[in-house]
């Protein structure tokens, strides 16, 4: 049953920025799946399956890190509002993310070159 108070129909700050931050995550996934794609074709691999492996080099680590070390450092950040480290929180599994897919191109063209 809805009062038609606003605060019925506009969803929570912080779902909408997790949103924010879902979308900057999948933007990422796929400038770095262009990256590898882009560089396979300049070194005559297959740009599919580099693409493809750049996609999974982000997101394995992304998920990984969401389930494991987000909820710790958010429960941190709840004892201690009002600090820098919550914008870390929320953008960390990026960051490991984009940190591994680098690695990952670097060794996986590293190869082609050789």
């Amino acid at each position: 049953m809805s009062t038609g108070k606003q605060s019925d129909t506009v969803p929570p700050v912080s779902q909408h920025h997790s949103r924010n931050f879902i979308m900057i995550g999948t933007i990422t996934a796929f400038l770095i799946s262009y990256w590898f794609y882009k560089s396979a074709e300049a070194t005559g691999r297959n740009p599919l399956v580099s693409a493809g492996m750049g996609f999974l080099s982000y997101l394995i680590p992304c998920i990984v890190w969401t389930l494991t070390v987000t909820p710790s450092l958010r429960d941190a950040v709840e004892h201690n509002p009002g600090t820098l480290s919550g914008l870390f929180v929320n953008y960390a599994y990026i960051l490991v993310g984009v940190a591994c897919a680098i690695g990952l191109k670097f060794l996986h063209f590293k190869q082609a070159k050789s």
